[in-house]
């Protein structure tokens, strides 16, 4: 028979970085909501911000 030891699920390793990549996509998204309502492309806004405008 197999023993099974002290093994961790896969997930319980990489469930904090899931839920951090969800809660960048939720801002993300919300962002991207509020700046169409404005009329300001997304897109426009990441490239000032790596342009540092």
């Amino acid at each position: 028979m197999i023993k099974k030891g002290n093994k961790k699920g896969i997930i319980s390793d990489y469930l904090p970085w899931i839920l951090i990549a969800l809660v960048i996509l939720a801002i993300i998204m919300i962002s991207i909501f509020l700046l169409k309502g404005k009329g300001i492309s997304f897109i426009d806004r990441i490239k000032d911000l790596f342009r540092g405008r």
